[in-house]
């Protein structure tokens, strides 16, 4: 996942091979300079290890400032900060596995859980977040979800 200013979050995992006896999934974030060539600072000393270890699908908000990191146990969101190492916001908000998500352009996040029926809608700031009014909505075997944002007129 991509930031609008040329920042990276990526999952990682130690491997220890040729048993490769994993350790636990961190987030990563990357730089990439305007050479193409990518640069970090994250050592698994900074990297924040999610409360969601089977990791479906990750997106970043429009602004750059969140991280939704969405899989088998559930949903959480991480503070997002460019180059610097990404630091943990929420808990699990929702224990619903999450297989895809999407965020529009005024801080409302939308996760379909497949497992569950359900779509589940969020107004996620920096500061504060909240399931919106009504959800989770009930949906029959939900596929996939996509949420197309309006521009700016």
């Amino acid at each position: 996942m991509a930031d609008p200013t040329n920042h990276l979050a990526i999952v990682e995992q130690p491997a220890n091979p040729p048993g490769c006896a994993n350790g636990p999934v961190q987030l990563a974030t990357y730089t990439v300079k305007s050479n193409g060539n990518i640069h970090t600072n994250s050592t698994y000393k900074n990297m924040p290890a999610p409360k969601v270890q089977s990791i479906y699908d990750m997106k970043m908000s429009p602004s750059g400032k969140l991280l939704a990191v969405g899989g088998q146990e559930g949903l959480q969101i991480f503070h997002f900060n460019g180059g610097g190492p990404i630091t943990h916001y929420t808990g699990l908000i929702s224990t619903d596995p999450i297989v895809q998500m999407f965020w529009d352009n005024n801080n409302h996040l939308y996760a379909i859980s497949q497992t569950s029926g359900k779509l589940l809608v969020f107004t996620i700031t920096p500061t504060t977040y909240k399931m919106a009014p009504g959800s989770p909505y009930a949906i029959s075997q939900p596929q996939d979800i996509i949420v197309q944002p309006l521009s700016a007129e």
